[in-house]
């Protein structure tokens, strides 16, 4: 693993990126409603998103509805809620069918849990239902003990760790999933993928572009199968204003 990240070895021509959004693109807060994407790193999205003919894609956790609003007024192609809905880069979107029904009972019982307990937050995104735990750490077992009590009763449903969160998702795509669609697609295919994350979640991503001999760059400090490291994200949009001040020549402005 290097924390050398290639800069000048890019040619927008030929590379792809694949970007996670919390703790990556928008710092991680304690309510993820008040999470938000500065307007510089939306320009510079802006900036990479044109220089590469559209090879840009946002691959999180959140829903496509959320990622929308965050990245206004961009509209970019994204992958949600850990890779099961999508939308390809002409505009269409692709969500699989799940249990609705189930989503709404899970949804109630961590609630209810929220309901009994301050400082935490239940969370919907349309296939997926999450426990945030960041404001209360001291209930992190508690929270995972309920998850999985939860995920024994549902066994269509995954259960997912990250940053102080838990979250059931009623499918089985993973953001590498997702990763591998796009790279089937234009304006996509053929270039070198790179992608960004911070969490656990995130590794799927990662074997995905190593499978196409592709980069991952990880943000923080953990056991990772990404190809590259950074130390946090303030470091990553320091490498991400650079790219964009070497390709912004070639990209109109508004």
């Amino acid at each position: 693993m290097t924390e050398t990240l290639p800069r000048d070895s890019l040619d927008p021509a030929k590379t792809a990126f694949f970007l996670d959004c919390d703790g990556t693109l928008a710092s991680i807060v304690d309510k993820p409603d008040a999470a938000r994407v500065e307007p510089e790193i939306v320009e510079c999205l802006r900036i990479l998103h044109a220089a590469t003919d559209g090879a840009l894609a946002v691959i999180s956790g959140r829903s496509i509805a959320q990622l929308d609003v965050m990245l206004a007024p961009l509209v970019l192609p994204v992958a949600g809620v850990h890779g099961i809905e999508r939308r390809d880069g002409a505009g269409a979107i692709y969500r699989p069918e799940f249990d609705a029904a189930a989503v709404l009972e899970i949804a109630s019982q961590l609630d209810a849990f929220a309901a009994q307990h301050e400082g935490l937050v239940s969370e919907v995104k349309s296939a997926s239902v999450a426990i945030h735990y960041r404001m209360r750490p001291e209930l992190e077992g508690e929270a995972l003990s309920l998850m999985s009590e939860i995920a024994a009763e549902h066994e269509d449903f995954r259960l997912l760790r990250g940053k102080m969160v838990a979250e059931l998702s009623a499918s089985h795509r993973t953001k590498g999933d997702a990763i591998d669609d796009f790279m089937l697609e234009a304006p996509f295919r053929d270039r070198l993928p790179i992608f960004v994350g911070d969490d656990v979640t995130d590794e799927d991503g990662f074997a995905a572009v190593a499978r196409i001999n592709g980069i991952g760059i990880k943000i923080g400090a953990g056991t990772t199968s990404a190809s590259h490291r950074v130390g946090t994200m303030d470091d990553f949009h320091e490498w991400l204003r650079q790219l964009c001040q070497a390709w912004t020549s070639a990209v109109p402005a508004l």
